[in-house]
């Protein structure tokens, strides 16, 4: 079970070290949101950090608002991983990301990489104003 905390922590943990995003009070609203995140691992964390996102999908499955996950690996630099996930609104993420930080996992996932991930929230349909 270490292993699937230390997978969840991977994929939320990298929200404490680069935005310090925090779930929003109140309900869910229906609007889904992707989440890509860019990771660097270490020459050292790369054979762990692999094996962590090859179970990434199959790790967040029950959790409550979770859509679907897809990891890519640059072709041309294999320590390189981004990460997509789509989640059905913005604070069905914040609450689990929210209890993955509370966890104390994310340590051990930083020590795997070389630099602090960068994360953004992105609308499938563009949003107007």
């Amino acid at each position: 079970m270490k292993f699937k905390r230390v997978l969840t922590a991977l994929t939320f943990g990298a929200l404490a070290a680069s935005t310090g995003v925090q779930a929003s009070s109140g309900t869910a609203t229906a609007t889904p949101v992707t989440l890509i995140i860019n990771f660097v691992a270490s020459d050292a964390g790369r054979s762990e950090f692999a094996g962590i996102m090859s179970g990434v999908s199959d790790a967040m499955a029950s959790e409550p608002g979770f859509v679907s996950a897809v990891v890519y690996q640059n072709v041309e630099d294999p320590n390189v991983y981004v990460l997509q996930e789509v989640w059905t609104s913005k604070e069905h993420h914040g609450a689990h990301f929210d209890r993955i930080v509370a966890s104390g996992d994310w340590a051990h996932i930083k020590s795997l990489l070389k630099a602090e991930p960068i994360m953004g929230y992105y609308a499938t349909n563009p949003i107007e104003k």
